[in-house]
């Protein structure tokens, strides 16, 4: 029945390739069980699927005049799942999804204009899943097991950029990205969670976890909002809330179980906060705009709170 079914997929293949001259698409699968969807429709598509192992199921679609768009879709293990859909309208959309293991799932979803995505998975269990719509370009690897990636990028007019790398066990990432965003995010070691909402005009978020149990929880809005740092320890957390436009923020911990949290809800305020030691306490809340703050702690079990307003 598997052959059957293979061979009907390859005349239906033929058709759809020889109604549009320019497509091109390529499907190699070697083990057991494995089993691909391909579809395509429009001008200059391109799809490859290549499939390793047991099990495994890829799914590509392209549809109505998606012109040039591309994917691929590279599976190396047992029980991997990943589909590619570019919507309609997609124009000149790329996806490239690459995994090694075994029970690793991946989905894609482009919508309209200009995307670009790269993803990777090397490990067990992992999950991926990504949507695009506009002006987007987006690289999200993933090496370890049970880690988990979301994402969510508009850019409608000006385009979003978003690097994002997991190392470890059981991260998590979840990230929705407005239009002209910039976000870079590292994550190594295990049980690390980041949840990222950017829905201002050129924003910025450039954050590294290294170690165990790691929080980091930021939200801008507004314009020209930027935040950095870095939390290197275990059970650190973090926390960043930047309104209206031109803020500034950083936070930078070494150590174990430190706490982080800055808001800035008004324009034109800069906060920091550094942190070297264990179970320390800082917080900035600016309420008005030109606004700036430090707390730089050392030592075990120290607070600091600064309101400005």
């Amino acid at each position: 029945m598997r052959s059957l079914h293979l061979l009907a997929s390859a005349a239906l293949l033929s058709v759809a390739v020889g109604a549009h001259a320019d497509n091109n698409a390529k499907l190699v699968q070697t083990g057991n069980d494995n089993d691909a969807t391909l579809d395509q429709a429009g001008v200059l598509n391109e799809v490859t699927i290549r499939q390793n192992g047991t099990a495994n199921s890829g799914a590509i679609f392209q549809r109505d005049m998606a012109e040039a768009n591309q994917a691929s879709l590279v599976q190396i293990g047992s029980s991997n799942e990943a589909t590619i859909y570019q919507e309609p309208d997609s124009h000149f959309a790329t996806a490239s999804i690459y995994q090694e293991g075994a029970g690793n799932r991946a989905e894609v979803e482009q919508t309209w204009y200009a995307n670009d995505l790269q993803l990777s998975s090397i490990g067990d269990n992992n999950l991926i899943s990504a949507t695009q719509q506009g002006l987007a370009q987006a690289e999200a690897y993933q090496i370890g097991n049970n880690n988990s990636v979301t994402l969510d990028q508009y850019g409608i007019y000006h385009g979003t950029t978003l690097a994002l790398y997991q190392v470890g066990d059981e991260n998590l990432a979840s990230i929705e990205q407005g239009d002209a965003g910039t976000i870079k995010l590292a994550q190594n070691g295990n049980l690390n969670t980041a949840t990222i909402s950017q829905y201002n005009l050129f924003g910025e978020v450039e954050f590294n976890q290294v170690g165990d149990d790691n929080l980091l929880t930021v939200e801008q809005s507004g314009r020209s909002n930027a935040f950095r740092g870095s939390s290197t320890g275990n059970g650190n957390s973090v926390e960043v809330v930047q309104r209206y436009d031109g803020n500034q923020a950083s936070v930078v911990q070494s150590g174990d179980d430190n706490i982080a949290a800055i808001n800035q809800l008004a324009g034109y305020s800069e906060a920091r906060i550094n942190q070297v030691g264990m179970a320390n306490q800082a917080s900035i809340t600016q309420n008005a705009e030109l606004m700036n703050a430090v707390i730089s702690q050392t030592g075990t079990g120290n607070m600091a709170t600064v309101t400005q307003q």
